[in-house]
């Protein structure tokens, strides 16, 4: 019991998001880092914790010798042997018990999630002006809390898939990650929001698209979503188009995972209000500002609440890259 308590009362392994920020992101990871920030200038985040690059480092070390072994004379054209070396060290990673001292610390934050079903969102440990890496790990939504053990550790295995091992070499960096673990939004609508025109780089607006359900419809290129372009002078609507959303993503229980749900006739109907659309804007130019670059958000409206559930950098041709 004692031991339980002292590991319990030091957390070497895991902090929650408003203790993060962006001078812990080699640490953290970059989602965890600069959402603990949002969280400080009073921006509505899900509210979660994120286990540290240390944690994957000694769960790696126990694993080492035998993920060696199965990565020995991979074939980097060979997308099927690339595939199969991924699923065993999957299989490796989920027979290997996680750490106790570990296990026990992200028992005791997972228990003050207020929801029964989390996101569990592998984090890249470089900051926002580093290689993106972004899609090339494996998210999980809707996970259990009494299923986290196993998902962390797919997600520590996403490492190893496929686009991931490759992005890696082709970066000639060696990334490592955190796992961050959040309560599920579970959104009427979602999408992204730009700092910068993200076809015609005109950093003079914010471009906002919205469509229902889960942000993946659009990140996915599933749907064609609503479109909202803002003026950062003057933050009026001036230009508004409502795409045919013939589909959304959302959670089925029944089902146990994500289903895509045709819409009928309410594909052509707006997936946010002019007041919510000028709302997103004012939090993206407050981001902008702080961060001091032209980000690209993802967020989520659940209750009439607007979620930001990630902050990427954007960079631009004539950036130092």
């Amino acid at each position: 019991m004692f031991k339980s308590l002292y590991f319990l009362s030091t957390y070497m392994y895991v902090f929650t998001i408003d203790q993060s920020s962006s001078n812990m992101v080699r640490s953290v990871g970059r989602k965890a880092a600069y959402l603990g920030e949002l969280t400080r200038m009073g921006i509505r985040v899900p509210w979660g914790f994120v286990i540290t690059r240390s944690a994957f480092r000694r769960f790696m070390e126990i694993n080492r010798d035998k993920i060696s072994d199965a990565l020995k004379g991979v074939n980097l054209e060979d997308p099927r042997d690339l595939e199969r070396r991924y699923e065993t060290i999957k299989e490796i990673m989920t027979q290997t018990e996680i750490p106790l001292d570990i296990s026990l610390e992200i028992e005791h934050f997972s228990r003050e999630i207020s929801t029964d079903l989390v996101a569990v969102r592998p984090t890249i440990t470089s900051s926002m002006s580093g290689p993106s890496f972004a899609g090339e790990t494996e998210t999980f939504l809707y996970v259990n809390k009494v299923d986290l053990p196993f998902y962390v550790k797919q997600a520590w295995a996403s490492y190893f898939n496929p686009r991931s091992l490759a992005y890696r070499i082709a970066q000639g960096m060696p990334l490592e990650i955190a796992v961050l673990v959040q309560e599920m939004v579970n959104p009427e609508s979602a999408g992204t929001a730009f700092t910068i025109h993200p076809v015609t780089g005109n950093p003079n607006w914010v471009v906002i698209e919205s469509s229902w359900g889960l942000g993946q419809a659009v990140t996915r290129g599933l749907v064609t979503p609503d479109r909202f372009v803002l003026p950062k002078r003057d933050r009026i609507i001036v230009e508004k188009s409502i795409g045919h959303k013939h589909v959304m993503l959302k959670f089925d229980p029944r089902f146990g995972g994500i289903r895509e749900i045709p819409l009928g006739g309410k594909a052509m109907e707006p997936s946010l209000s002019d007041e919510k659309a000028i709302e997103l804007a004012n939090l993206s130019l407050r981001i902008e500002e702080f961060f001091g670059r032209h980000v690209n958000l993802e967020w989520a409206l659940q209750d009439n609440k607007l979620y930001i559930l990630e902050v990427r950098g954007v960079k631009t041709m004539w950036e130092e890259i």
